[in-house]
């Protein structure tokens, strides 16, 4: 009996040494992997609680903490990891879970350049190598019930300065298994303060298929913002992604994934280096048909922009668009781009069903002038159909409002395939010309104070003809007083849009273009605009072909007015021209017309002279019966040769001219000849102003400089001139 009793309690003690031993043995476990983590891992551990389960072949880990190298910050933590394994499938070489569960999973990864906050627990190289004991034997396994919940993970881009969290992370996992013929999995995740994604993915392991939906709901695009700061100016990207991506793919064939689905960003804004708002848009929504990305394709549905905004300013440096692209130009960028392409590379093929701009809005400044110029293109509307890369007709139809007055709308058809193929036909109607006061006071110091313009272009171009057809019509332009500005090109830009105008307030102008464009010499907007300059040069160096049609005259009796010498007052048909030149000044109320006398003084004083000399030959023979009049004395008079022969006997030498200037004495003839030059001024003067209610300020008479008039100006005349007051 007394060895019977001490056989049982060996047995009972080492049963209980037993129990004792496997009831702590997670104790100790737990005790060990803290005390000495650091040797194992080379981090700090912190274990709060750790169970076996012997009856479940279970354990549960809780408050798990892994640290940085600093020993102070959390790395990796959770607040349960629950494992339960099947140990039943072991005799036939499978290893089985019924269970894997993880609760509150918390990740910091850190990224610093190259190196990661979790480099100090990657093995070195050497120590990858294993040898391999498997005898190529495949592995079994099966996997049921993995979880997990309500996880967090925060990545931070020291460099960029930027931060990327997913919170509430959930995992459902049914079944992963070596011989499943499907697996399914499903994913779903915060990110930000609103945004959620779900990721549901079914692996066909039979046919080595698989496909992945994803969607996302007000994700905040803000944290890439830093990764695009290496190709453009911004500080700032902001956007609410929301999404129904599908993405199909062959395990065999890693390249061959398939992209369909669609997108929408609310709220799109980028902040460009200086901070401004330089494009936004209330909504984008795109329709991805298919992204291919073993054949390159890119197929989309219908890509829209709702309210978009675009920000153009234009300083002396250069404009913000600009600086925008600055970073993507740069050299370095060219060049390591310029590496990574290899010339053998499936090309690229791509298709964009509608392209759809609703009611844009294009805000644009210039800085560059003498005070800033601002407009806006508003409610902007623009449809493009079939854009490929080898499509041959792309219609594209715009409409616009013009700083919310005037209209600018059209349409064109061009070629991918042919850049040379284009058809355009556009329309600007009532656009304001006083919005472009800032560029009037530039370019030829004036204000705009009143002016409506209105464009009909049509455009036919082929590759080796073109056909250009430009009418302008410009209503009831007005310019203010002229300003100070500087900056003034000599050219009388203002003279000329205003002798334009026709009797009703109005300048129209056909400008038709013809040519061949694959000449090199051949720039079509250079062409308009040097044929619209050189119409203007003509206009205001020859004004009065266009103006000899408000007065039904011909331009030759306006440009000049011819005077006989000697002439001090004004014959029919001096008076006749001027009629005309009043009638112009009436319809032409701002205009000012200068009329500057020139002659030949020596030839008018010798005149003069003789015309003395008959006045006085008249007035010594008063008492005659048979006196002669002025008009009617000659000048080869015998009795009036013979009355200056007497005061003069060498006439016949000198001549009758001479004689003449003689006979009355230079002071007289001085006095006479400036006495006519001052009547011509006073005649034609009291006719434009007195007669004709011409207002002063509107009629500038003079006498030019006589003394040093170049000879082919030394005649009887009145050159007429115009300007603008």
């Amino acid at each position: 009996m007394v060895r019977i009793k001490k056989r049982y309690f060996v047995l009972g003690f080492f049963a209980l040494l037993i129990f004792v031993v496997l009831f702590f043995l997670s104790t100790f476990t737990r005790n060990y992997l803290v005390k000495n983590s650091e040797k194992l891992i080379g981090r700090k551990l912190a274990i709060g609680e750790m169970h076996f389960n012997y009856a479940k072949v279970a354990v549960q880990v809780k408050d798990f903490v892994l640290f940085e190298d600093n020993k102070t910050d959390s790395f990796a933590s959770f607040s349960e990891l629950y494992i339960n394994f099947d140990p039943w499938t072991l005799p036939s070489k499978e290893y089985s879970f019924s269970e894997i569960r993880l609760a509150h999973p918390k990740v910091k990864i850190i990224q610093n350049g190259e190196k990661f906050n979790f480099d100090s627990l990657m093995p070195k190289e050497d120590s990858l190598a294993v040898e391999d004991t498997t005898n190529n034997e495949i592995l079994k396994f099966t996997v049921r019930n993995i979880q997990l919940i309500d996880g967090h993970v925060i990545y931070k881009d020291v460099l960029k300065d930027d931060v990327v969290e997913m919170k509430t992370l959930n995992l459902k996992l049914p079944l992963i298994a070596w011989d499943n013929e499907q697996s399914d999995m499903g994913v779903d995740f915060t990110m930000g303060e609103k945004g959620k994604v779900n990721v549901q993915a079914i692996v066909d392991n039979r046919n080595k298929k698989y496909r992945i939906d994803l969607n996302t709901q007000n994700v905040d695009i803000h944290p890439i913002t830093g990764y695009l700061k290496d190709y453009f100016d911004i500080t700032s990207l902001e956007g609410a992604l929301t999404s129904r991506i599908k993405i199909t793919g062959d395990m065999n064939e890693i390249i061959n994934i398939s992209v369909s689905g669609t997108g929408t960003v609310n709220d799109l804004a980028v902040m460009d280096g200086r901070s401004e708002k330089i494009l936004s848009a209330a909504q984008v929504n795109t329709s991805i048909s298919d992204i291919n990305l073993k054949t390159f394709h890119f197929s989309f549905g219908k890509i829209a922009l709702r309210e978009p905004q675009l920000l153009v300013v234009r300083d002396k440096e250069m404009t913000n668009v600009e600086r925008l692209f600055l970073p993507l130009f740069k050299s370095d960028t060219l060049t390591s781009v310029h590496d990574t392409i290899q010339t053998d590379e499936t090309p690229v093929t791509y298709s964009i069903d509608t392209l759809k701009v609703e009611n844009g809005l294009v805000s644009i400044a210039d800085n560059t002038l003498n005070r800033p110029f601002k407009y806006e293109l508003n409610e902007m509307n623009v449809t493009m159909t079939g854009l490929s890369e080898s499509a041959e007709h792309i219609p594209v139809e715009f409409y616009t409002k013009l700083n919310r007055k005037g209209e600018l709308s059209g349409k064109t058809v061009w070629s991918m395939t042919d850049m040379m193929n284009l058809e355009m036909d556009a329309k600007i109607k009532k656009l304001d010309m006083v919005s472009f006061s800032p560029y009037s006071e530039y370019y030829i110091a004036s204000p705009i104070t009143q002016g409506w313009f209105n464009y009909d272009l049509s455009l036919k171009m082929e590759k080796t003809k073109l056909v250009n057809r430009n009418r302008l019509k410009v209503d009831e332009l007005e310019f203010g007083k002229r300003t100070k500005d500087t900056t003034a090109v000599k050219a009388p830009v203002r003279l000329a849009l205003y002798i334009m105008k026709d009797a009703k307030d109005v300048i129209s102008i056909d400008l038709p273009v013809t040519g061949n464009p694959s000449d090199p010499k051949f720039k079509l907007g250079k062409i308009i605009w040097k044929t619209f300059a050189n119409l203007m040069v003509k206009t205001a160096a020859s004004p009065f072909k266009a103006l000899a049609g408000l007065a039904g005259t011909n331009p030759e009796s306006l440009e000049k007015l011819p005077f006989a010498y000697a002439q001090d007052s004004l014959d029919k048909k001096q008076c006749d021209d001027l009629y005309k030149l009043a009638e112009i000044l009436k319809k032409k109320p701002d205009l000012v017309v200068s009329l500057i006398q020139s002659t030949d003084p020596d030839e008018e004083k010798r005149l003069l002279a003789i015309r003395c000399a008959k006045e006085d030959f008249i007035a010594a023979h008063q008492g005659d019966s048979s006196r002669i009049s002025l008009s009617d004395l000659k000048d080869d008079n015998p009795e009036l040769v013979a009355f200056i022969k007497k005061a003069v006997p060498e006439i016949d030498s000198v001549g009758i001219k001479t004689a003449c200037i003689k006979l009355a004495g230079q002071a007289r003839i001085d006095t006479m000849f400036e006495t006519v030059l001052k009547k011509r001024n006073a005649h034609i003067a009291k006719l434009l102003t007195v007669n004709q209610g011409i207002p002063a300020s509107s009629v500038n008479v003079m006498t030019a400089d006589l003394n040093n008039l170049p000879q082919e100006l030394r005649v009887p005349q009145y050159k007429v001139e115009v300007s603008v007051k």
